[in-house]
């Protein structure tokens, strides 16, 4: 029996069903329906999390599979964008890396303390939907072209939000480790 509380994750599950459409538009010079399609995983994004904050329509699969969605869509874009020229490949670098060495300290941190909840920080928030903004903004000068120095603001914001969310990361995730590791003695 299907439940409300399982549609963020029916949600978030559309979103990841919409990458391959995302980027096959993108590589076909569909850009007004990648903007529509981009924009509505951007609003999905934020109305998963609304239902599931508001009405307490939390799940475990959810709280893994929402990251996941996000990281997904947001990598295999600016990969995208990257191979089209759009963004410098060191840009579309450090967004990879900095979601490696994430999941590299995840499974780290699960295989000192046996748990891992998952835990978005403020800034990887912030950094999520200054990725997203960039996209659409992106995508958005492939239809209407935008004035080169607004983007280029937009990139240097991705860069700096990219790189603080890492170092927070690791700074805090790093301290957890060593607490729990210290429990365990």
């Amino acid at each position: 029996m299907f439940k409300a509380r399982y549609i963020p994750n029916v949600i978030t599950g559309t979103r990841i069903l919409c990458v391959p459409c995302l980027i096959w538009m993108l590589f076909h010079h569909q850009f007004e329906r990648s903007l529509i399609l981009v924009l509505f995983m951007g609003v999905s994004d934020a109305l998963d999390g609304f239902l599931a904050r508001c009405y307490n329509w939390k799940t475990t699969l959810g709280a893994y599979l929402d990251p996941m969605a996000d990281k997904l869509m947001l990598l295999s874009a600016f990969v995208a964008f990257a191979v089209l020229g759009w963004i410098p490949w060191w840009l579309a670098a450090i967004v990879i890396a900095r979601d490696v060495i994430l999941l590299i300290g995840a499974v780290s941190y699960h295989m000192v303390t046996r748990q891992l909840k998952m835990e978005p920080l403020p800034i990887s928030k912030i950094n999520t939907f200054a990725q997203i903004i960039l996209a659409v903004s992106l995508i958005y000068t492939q239809v209407n072209p935008m004035h080169p120095q607004l983007l280029n603001v937009l990139m240097t914001i991705v860069v700096c939000t990219t790189v603080a969310s890492g170092v927070r990361y690791v700074v805090e995730w790093s301290k957890r480790a060593v607490r729990a590791a210290q429990k365990q003695m």
